[in-house]
């Protein structure tokens, strides 16, 4: 017997729960629930939620994008982030945020399999990489 992936829970519970009302999808969810129980993947479900968001997200024309900053970023960062990354990717995005003081300042964004690393620390490491 095949082994089902959390990818596979994900599109299933994603498909299942379109076109329905709330009282539907929460009987859909309570009853996938009892599924991931039967199949002993329950211990799995965080992989499963990921892969859920993810799976609906790209269904939906949305970019996750992990933006990591020395400090919260204005309304406008925000902002212009979103622009521009919506013009490049022409996909709606969505911002999650992270604070990280180790990057010194400047910003990271990740998104899919894209790194896009303006950090200060980056800037310091190519600076004494190109000096040594």
């Amino acid at each position: 017997m095949r082994k089902i992936t959390p990818k596979k829970y994900a599109r299933a519970l994603y498909e299942s729960l379109q076109g329905k009302d709330k009282k539907e999808i929460a009987e859909a969810i309570s009853s996938f629930i009892q599924l991931m129980m039967r199949n002993k993947v329950i211990a799995k479900s965080d992989k499963i939620v990921d892969a859920f968001q993810e799976y609906s997200n790209e269904q939906e024309g949305i970019q996750a994008v992990s933006v990591y900053s020395v400090r919260a970023l204005g309304h406008s960062e925000k902002n212009e982030i979103i622009s521009g990354l919506k013009q490049a990717l022409n996909k709606e995005i969505k911002l999650i945020e992270y604070i990280d003081p180790e990057i010194m300042g400047g910003v990271i964004l990740k998104y899919g399999d894209t790194v896009a690393d303006g950090s200060v620390k980056k800037k310091i490491e190519s600076l004494a990489n190109t000096l040594s």
